[in-house]
């Protein structure tokens, strides 16, 4: 089973009945981002998630983990009782630590942007954050024109009309399968940490395509603020 439908089906089996979380105690006095885990299905199942996510990842890298699941944590907190923001602490921290298959496919920007999204020049700049715009171009991360199939193969690029940019080292099909022109919702999900003064690459956005319907969650950068 993979682990997108593992997920579904845990989701569908606590949405059904009273929520309450995974990672801490609803029957405390909880602070007022845990309290509307508790309060919520949704967050509520993906709370419960976390904790195989985070097992799993700790066997390959105990330390890192541990420090992402510290920013996780801070994020959500800040977020306090905003619903779409704390929704995207979790997408975050799943795919941060899971890959995108840790994401239900039944998430999309649309749900984090809650009817909320308005087109806008620019991206997105606050945790939960989002907006409307169309993509402009999609192509591979290195490489020259003409584009060949097999070029997607050392990364993927794509451009927004906000002057938003998403890049990965891997081939994104769902990425690939988006034209300039279509229509998707971009949201703001995570914002890198401990970055030196002036650069904030790293920017992580979440992102369903209007026509495919399918969403991806990648950062806007090669590589992390403080890099090369």
């Amino acid at each position: 089973m993979t682990m997108w439908r593992a997920v579904t089906i845990a989701l569908t089996m606590l949405i059904a009945t009273s929520a309450h979380a995974g990672s801490f105690d609803c029957k405390g006095v909880p602070s007022p981002d845990e309290r509307i885990v508790c309060n919520d299905p949704l967050l509520s199942a993906l709370d419960t998630v976390l904790p195989r996510v985070q097992e799993k990842a700790e066997k390959d890298n105990k330390a890192e983990t541990r420090k992402t699941l510290r920013d996780f944590t801070s994020d959500r907190s800040a977020c306090g009782s905003d619903r779409s923001c704390v929704l995207s602490t979790y997408i975050a921290i799943l795919g941060k630590l899971g890959g995108d298959n840790s994401i239900p496919a039944d998430v999309t920007a649309n749900i984090i942007a809650a009817g909320r999204a308005k087109p806008s020049p620019t991206p997105p700049q606050k945790i939960g954050q989002c907006a409307v715009t169309n993509v402009t171009a999609v192509h591979p991360r290195v490489g020259q024109d003409p584009v060949k199939d097999e070029d997607y193969n050392s990364g993927t690029g794509i451009e927004y009309a906000n002057k938003g940019y998403q890049v990965s080292y891997a081939r994104e099909e769902a990425l690939i399968a988006s034209k300039p022109g279509d229509k998707v919702t971009m949201c703001l999900i995570s914002t890198p940490k401990r970055c030196p003064a002036g650069d904030d690459r790293g920017r992580e956005y979440f992102v369903t395509n209007a026509r495919t319907g399918q969403s991806w969650a990648m950062a806007d950068s090669q590589h992390a603020c403080g890099g090369p």
